[in-house]
């Protein structure tokens, strides 16, 4: 928030580092090899095996310190709606002249509603009455305080049918779970709505992993007229491609791999490994370079 007040540019002698809320590595105590090896080519190893209701739990607590320190879930949900409240009222008038303030909680909850999904600004506006230049310029604000992203996607002129529309993620499944009044209760009743807090978790952690891998990636999301898709692409910077798909079930089929199959296709000899993250304890070869593996390969330390 002050670079832009500063006269110099400091070039050259400043390093940006953004602080994410914290991975599961960190609260384990590790660090997470999971990018490396799966562009070393390597199989996926499970290292603190996490399943079934102590998944749910660990992707709904989320990563911020503050929320993890509170044992019922009445009291995590209060933290992050008192966060979410700060932010809208403090941290949104410091980065951006917003002209309606007041609805900027409103599109928040509209976005968290709609994580996981591709971005249609047009849809979004229309549930709190913004047009789509407006609610685009709002989500960026957003995007801007380490809410939400837009996951980009991923192009390659060997396939012209391919989706250009950005996908929705926030960056914590805790906050996203509290938006969406989503607990380990809830989830024992109604498992759908878990979905897509688990993708949201698996692309923050993912994020996270990436600040300390040997690999400089950037990521993406794969998706063509057809509808196969993958949810996650890693791209390095020698254009070698890792593809991620994430599952809440605990069984993977063949036809898990349809999306990631054609990412491979387009990709040619850059595509070196793709993985479908599944909540249990084994991995399965699909293929040379897919496998169905435990999403607690995410923070194998090896």
């Amino acid at each position: 928030m002050t670079i832009p007040k500063v006269a110099d540019s400091l070039a050259g002698r400043m390093e940006i580092v953004r602080l994410l809320p914290l991975s599961q590595t960190e609260i384990f105590e590790t660090k997470s090899g999971y990018i490396d090896r799966a562009f070393d080519a390597k199989n996926p190893v499970v290292d603190k095996l996490v399943i079934g209701d102590d998944l749910v739990e660990t992707v709904l607590s989320g990563g911020y310190l503050e929320a993890l320190g509170r044992k019922r879930w009445g009291r995590k949900q209060d933290w992050y709606q008192d966060y979410v409240d700060a932010i809208v009222q403090r941290d949104v008038r410091d980065v951006a002249q917003i002209e309606q303030l007041a609805i900027m909680p409103k599109l928040l909850a509209v976005l968290a509603e709609h994580s996981g999904q591709l971005v249609n600004y047009s849809g979004l506006g229309a549930a709190v009455g913004l047009n789509h230049v407006t609610t685009q310029k709002y989500m960026r604000v957003f995007e801007s305080l380490f809410l939400v992203h837009s996951l980009q996607p991923w192009f390659t002129n060997r396939l012209k049918r391919l989706t250009k529309s950005p996908k929705l993620h926030f960056l914590d499944a805790g906050l996203l779970a509290a938006m969406r009044n989503v607990t380990p209760d809830t989830v024992k009743k109604e498992k759908t709505p878990f979905g897509s807090i688990l993708e949201t978790f698996v692309f923050s952690e993912l994020r996270k992993i990436a600040t300390w891998s040997e690999q400089r990636c950037t990521f993406s999301h794969f998706r063509d007229k057809d509808r196969n898709e993958v949810d996650i692409v890693l791209e390095n910077r020698r254009g070698e491609i890792v593809g991620i798909e994430v599952k809440s079930s605990a069984t993977v089929t063949s036809s898990d791999f349809s999306g990631m199959r054609k990412l491979a296709e387009a990709c040619g000899d850059k595509f070196v490994q793709g993985l479908v993250l599944y909540d249990h304890d084994q991995v399965v070869p699909f293929a040379d370079n897919m496998f169905a593996a435990p999403l607690s390969s995410l923070w194998a330390a090896t």
